[in-house]
């Protein structure tokens, strides 16, 4: 299963950077209009969490690590959905941009 693994800064501290990902997290999970749908949210420790979601039919685990000044993703991506890999990243990418500035 083909890895994505992308970085994403921010000045927030660890402590607001989970508070607006948790928040917005709870917000995708309940809005099915979307093209990406959280189904699964655990948090393993305050800052970390194993997620799926749900991409058209596929389904997408992965794992954000909230740093002081970064957060980790890594998303494990069936090889059926490997042409939407493009679509997944640029829409992660802009949510991530969005709750982090």
């Amino acid at each position: 299963m083909p890895k994505i693994t992308k970085t994403f800064t921010h000045n927030l501290g660890k402590d607001e950077a989970v508070r607006r990902l948790r928040e917005r997290i709870s917000t995708e999970k309940i809005s099915k209009s979307n093209v990406a749908t959280v189904t699964k949210e655990v948090w393993t420790d305050p800052y970390n969490l194993d997620f799926a979601m749900s991409v058209l039919t596929y389904r997408i685990d992965g794992a954000l690590h909230i740093d002081d000044s970064e957060v980790k993703l890594e998303l494990n991506l069936p090889f059926g959905a490997m042409m939407f890999k493009g679509m997944v990243e640029s829409q992660i990418g802009q949510q991530m941009e969005l709750m982090l500035n």
